[in-house]
């Protein structure tokens, strides 16, 4: 009888549980990448382009957004099947982490020193290229480390920075005024992603099982085949509606805040800036709330799905406060609803999707390509949205396509039969 060669370290499907001092790693590694991705482009960018220009600031401010999300197209999973096939005798995570660290925290310093939107908009290219970069190095380490047992309550946890990664980053900000000292605060933090991969267990791929890659093999990569892999696209899917729901949703709350709500007169000697960090405090303590509670209990009762679709649900409610009532207290209450939804979506659907990921040799490049389904709603985004804010109904319009489209992706999660109820 022939034995079944036996599959490597890197590519067997993990049955150790990790301990508490790996995931506090992995926590401090997603704060060196969420709170420099969420902060600059919500609180930095945007003041920076009002600033630049600011007859024309949504235009502009929606081109640099676009800039910033298409480099993932290409780059995110062509990064994830790069990684997939690293042979390093470091491993096949760790040489991306670095690479993207190192070039993450020039990108923020170049940028802090733009005076013209097109200057910004390339570093948010550049930027945005690096944050894929680390991503296929740091996203396939919980399919690659974590059992599945175990991926709810280490992504709820893991998730916690990329809840509260823009308040945290508001609160940094604070420290220091202007725009080259903040940005340059924000390029120390990626230190972390560094401590992270020094630090972690990452096998060696023998040469022998890389796969063989060429154009073809990449272009083929993005042909995932419905019929062998349904509960991965219908996933992807979900994923990419409710993100389309949730850009929609936030992407131009600093423009809401300064153009409807008049904020700057409705609490005069406070700038928009602080309402704004007010706003996104009140979210993220509200997703933290929920993030690490729903993730550990996704795995207790092992039902991704209903807690997803619970998840998006209270997201697409959360918006119809906004829609029938733009006032302060409506804002604060929306902020809430969403936060609890989404603490209640983060993690869960994350463990969700590393349940049906279609083969464990191309780990890196499937979580790419879901991972893509979460920025590539915002090349959408704002187009759709300049659209909408344009059309009757102005931001009551925007906030109820947002809530159409959550409720829409949230029904999606439903199809994906291979993952238990």
């Amino acid at each position: 009888m022939t034995l079944a060669p036996e599959r490597p370290e890197a590519l067997a499907e993990p049955n150790r549980k990790v301990g508490s001092g790996w995931i506090a790693l992995y926590v401090l590694a997603d704060i060196g990448m969420f709170v420099p991705m969420q902060a600059p482009t919500t609180f930095l960018m945007p003041a920076q382009i009002a600033r630049i220009d600011p007859a024309g600031k949504v235009g502009s401010y929606a081109w640099v957004s676009m800039m910033g999300a298409i480099s993932g197209i290409v780059i995110a999973p062509l990064a994830g099947a790069l990684s997939d096939r690293t042979t390093s005798r470091f491993g096949r995570r760790r040489p991306w982490l670095i690479t993207g660290s190192l070039v993450c925290m020039a990108a923020l310093a170049c940028v802090g020193v733009q005076t013209t939107v097109a200057g910004v908009a390339l570093g948010s290219l550049v930027l945005s290229a690096s944050f894929m970069v680390i991503g296929a190095g740091l996203s396939p380490v919980v399919p690659d480390r974590v059992p599945v047992g175990q991926r709810g309550v280490v992504l709820g946890w893991a998730m916690v920075p990329q809840a509260g990664g823009m308040i945290a980053g508001g609160l940094l900000l604070g420290l220091v005024t202007g725009f080259p000292a903040q940005y340059l605060l924000m390029a120390s933090l990626p230190l972390l992603i560094l401590l992270f991969a020094t630090a972690m267990k990452d096998p060696p791929l023998p040469r022998r099982y890389r796969e063989p890659f060429s154009l073809r093999a990449f272009l083929d990569g993005y042909r995932i085949s419905p019929r062998e892999h349904p509960g991965f696209i219908w996933a992807m899917s979900s994923r990419f509606i409710m993100g389309l729901g949730y850009g929609l949703g936030t992407l131009y709350m600093p423009y809401f805040l300064d153009d409807v709500l008049r904020y700057e007169q409705l609490f005069p000697g406070r700038s928009t800036e602080d309402g704004l960090l007010i706003v996104i405090g009140v979210n993220c303590l509200a997703t933290i709330s929920t993030v690490v509670l729903s993730g550990w209990l996704s795995d207790k009762l092992g039902k991704r799905r209903m807690l997803v679709f619970l998840g998006g649900a209270t997201m697409a409610v959360a918006a119809i406060p906004l829609a029938l009532s733009p006032t302060w207290t409506m804002t604060l209450v929306a902020a809430v609803i969403l936060g609890l939804g989404y603490g209640v979506y983060l993690a869960v659907d994350t463990a969700l999707v590393t349940e049906v990921l279609p083969a464990s040799a191309d780990r890196g490049k499937d979580m790419a390509l879901a991972n893509l389904m979460t920025s590539l709603p915002y090349v959408l985004a704002p187009p759709i949205a300049s659209i909408v804010l344009g059309g009757p109904g102005g931001y009551r319009s925007l906030f109820l396509c947002s809530a159409a489209m959550s409720v829409l992706g949230a029904a999606l999660v439903w199809k994906v039969k291979s993952v238990r109820y």
